[in-house]
Order: structure tokens, then sequence, then C-alpha cells
């Protein structure tokens, strides 16, 4: 059976065209039905609504039928029941509350053709609009083929000229094949440029016209011509230890140092400089190959230094590591070298007036003053005194947790009024007697502009 489908009429703002004359067919069958009330003024989502519903002929041009409905809600429940339906193919009226049929009025029989004439056109606007959307699906699919029968054309006579078929073998196979007319295995074409391959890689097709393909995304394939995008990484990669390919994102990779990159900036967003060496991947995402890359030396390392060519979503492979690269000895900070003086102040890197290693400025290591950042000697120098010339006076502030020198903390000048221990200068003074954080805390008056300094070590 057909569906119905409806035209719904229950907003007397919506500006419908038909809706002036759905109301005008209505009044006149209302009053028609009882003269003595009324009728409608107009239609509503409660009390009145009226329906256009209809069903479609199998051609899909014309309506097999057309129904009026004249609907009324309930006045303690939003539920519409249909009182009058007027057929518009016969024009009779059902008053389905009394079960009585009726000729529809004679001065509304012009309207109800107007209804009817409107429904047909929507089925009709609706049948051209398919019909149009098919041509144009056709014309593109016809369009497509003959772009693949040229391009069918191109390949068999490529194969000629590589030697691989004969001008026999050629003018006899069909421009609507979908194999490759050496081994008839499946044909593949580069996602870009639609140049056609063999997908069989033990075809000598397949080798002299290379289309590499993701291992993990099976639609995305690209000639070798293809593969690279100019200011970008490539589009596919060949993973070094197990010898698949897969999608740039997918991949880690170095874009080779800059040659010409003297200054202390990172290089421009753009790998078509002049480098060390091209793109190269370094591991695919699979553990075994991440491992072997670690274990042979060769996977890409993160310059944790912010200014670093590489920080363009890439790592620094073992080539690009110059003899000035960096590792603190925490382990938590390491530099390729090159890409910014690393023993400048701007840096961060911290040396041991000590021994005159380097330390990151985060390392546990070794501690700077916070405000005339005087570096205090590291740790194994400390606990080596005989090596330290400097004498070790840094303290720690028990609140805000701040290094300061014993020159900063100007410890003669305030002290602790319960406790007496130096006060920290980064927290501030007030008139008055001082308490440290300890002490305020104990006393339940934590105070942030009294900080205390103990012995860091």
């Amino acid at each position: 059976m057909a569906n119905w489908s409806s035209i719904i009429f229950d907003d007397p703002t919506s500006g419908h065209s038909m809706l002036p004359r759905v109301v005008q067919v209505m009044q006149c069958i209302y009053t028609t039905v009882n003269p003595e009330r009324p009728p409608p003024f107009t239609v509503d989502s409660w009390w009145h609504s009226v329906s256009l519903s209809y069903q479609v002929e199998e051609s899909g041009r014309e309506p097999s039928i057309v129904i009026l409905n004249l609907r009324e809600g309930e006045s303690d429940e939003p539920i519409m029941n249909t009182h009058f339906m007027i057929n518009l193919n016969t024009m009779r009226v059902h008053d389905k509350f009394r079960d009585y049929r009726f000729s529809a009025p004679q001065e509304i029989l012009s309207v109800l053709t107007q209804l009817r004439e409107y429904v047909k056109s929507v089925i009709q606007g609706r049948w051209e609009a398919k019909e149009a959307q098919n041509r144009e699906t056709a014309r593109r699919l016809e369009k497509e083929r003959e772009e693949q029968r040229n391009r069918v054309q191109d390949f068999c006579h490529y194969l000629v000229e590589k030697g691989l078929i004969d001008e026999d073998d050629a003018s006899h196979f069909s421009i609507d094949s979908l194999h490759c007319p050496v081994c008839s295995a499946k044909q593949t074409s580069c996602n870009m440029c639609r140049v056609i391959s063999c997908s069989n890689s033990d075809c000598e097709v397949s080798s002299a016209i290379p289309i590499v393909r993701c291992s993990n995304h099976h639609n995305t394939a690209f000639c070798t011509s293809c593969l690279e995008r100019p200011g970008s990484l490539p589009r596919l990669g060949k993973c070094p230890t197990c010898a698949h390919w897969f999608c740039s994102t997918e991949l880690q990779w170095c874009i080779g140092r800059p040659v010409s990159n003297d200054g202390p900036g990172p290089s421009p967003q753009n790998i078509d400089l002049i480098r060390s060496h091209s793109a190269r991947p370094l591991s695919c995402p699979y553990i075994a190959c991440m491992d072997n890359s670690r274990e042979s030396g060769k996977n890409g390392r993160r310059c944790c230094n912010t200014r670093c060519w590489s920080r363009v979503g890439t790592t620094t492979c073992p080539e690009c590591i110059t003899q000035d690269s960096f590792a603190c000895p925490c382990g938590q900070y390491w530099t390729c070298g090159g890409c910014e003086p690393q023993a400048s102040s701007a840096s961060g890197i911290l040396t041991c007036p000590g021994c005159h290693r380097r330390f990151c400025s985060s390392c546990s290591h070794i501690r700077a003053c916070e405000l005339c950042e005087h570096v205090e000697p590291c740790h194994d120098c400390i606990d080596d005194e005989k090596s330290v010339e400097v004498k070790h006076t840094m303290f720690e502030c028990r609140g805000c947790r701040g290094l300061l020198c014993e020159t900063c903390t100007d410890i003669d000048e305030k002290s602790c009024c319960r406790c007496d221990p130096s006060i920290c200068k980064l927290c501030g003074y007030e008139e008055g007697n001082s308490v440290c954080d300890e002490c305020g805390a104990s006393m339940y008056q934590y105070d942030d502009d009294y900080m205390a300094y103990d012995d860091y070590l």
C-alpha cells in the first residue's frame, strides 16, 4: 500500500500560499453543517488544524488521491481528531463524527480544485527535481567512465612503450576493463593524478608504474610522483624497519637540519629549505619497529628547545644532532645542539661554578637565586666540599618554595618573632612583628606576606 504524505496547516502566521484557501473551505464546511454556530476564525495547533494528505501514482508524477482533513482538538488534551474528510477527487465530504456523507458546497468547488492542483504541482516539482538529479548523476557517471577509458588507453600505450605488451594486445584490450592486461589482477590508481597500475605487487606492471598504499588505510594510494607535497611532509612514508607504507601523520619524521640556519630562531615551517637531508621517516607506530629503532640508535628525539628547527611537528635523527647537543643529568631535558646557544642565560641552562657541568633550569641537582641569578654549586660539588671554592649558602622559602642566596635573603634585617628563621624577600614585609608560615599555621593566622627561609641543605 502506498504511503501517505501530508501538508499540515496549523500556524496562522506561516504565510503559506494555500492557507487562506484552506481556511475558506473550513469555514464553509462548518457553516454548512451548523449555520447557527460561528465557524473557526483560522487554524491553530490546538483547536483547529487542516492537512492536505495525498498518495502518489506509481509514475511519481500525479497524485492518485487527495484528502483535505479538518481536525479538531480536545479541551483537556493536545490531540487532534479528524471531523471532516473532503475527497478532492470526488468532491464529497465525510462527517466522521456523525458518519454522514454529502457533496461539497458549490461555492468552494473552485477552491478545492485549486488545492488539488497545488498538490499536483508539488508532486510534479519533486518528480522534475528527481529527474534532473538523475540526469546529472548519469552525466557525471558517463564523464567518469569516459575519463576512465582515456586513462586505460594511456595505460596500455605506456605498457606498449615499456615492452610489457605488444600493439596487438593493446588493440584487443577492452577500454572498459578493470584488470591488468599482463596478469589479469585488479587495476589500482593514484588518488591524485588517477594514473593506473596493477594491484599485484609481483606483476612487472606494478614496478613500471609504482603506486604505494597505506597499510592502515587501504583506500589511500599515491603514485611516486604525487607523494611529495611542496612545503609539507610527503603524503605517505615507508617505515625503514618493516618496509610498510603509512600516512605521514602515523610516522616519526626528521625533516633535516637547515644548512643555512645560522640564527637562534626556528626555521620557517617549510621543509623545502636547503637541508642536510630530505624528509625521511624514522619509525612507524608499531611497537616492534619503535623498539628496533631505539635499539639501533636510529630513532628520533624530541628537542626540548622551543626555538628548534624541528619543532614543526617532527623529531631529530642522529645525523642531525651536532656536537654541542646537551642532555641534562636529570634526564628530562635534551637539545639537539646548534638550534640555540646552549651556554647563554637566555636558554635557561645553569653552569655549576665548581665542576662547570651544565644543567637545565628545572633540574633538582642545582639551584640558582631567583633574584640575582647567582648559581650555587651542584649537589655533587657540595658533597665533595674540597672541590667547592664558593661557600654554600642557599635558602628555600617554606611557603613559596622559592630560592634566594644569602645576600638576597637579608637574614639580618628581619626574622620570625617565634622561631627566628630568615625572612623571604620575595614574599614581602610588613611593619611590626613578622611570623613565618609554619608559625602562622600553628596560630591559625596564615598570611601570604610572611614567608621564612630555612637552610636548603
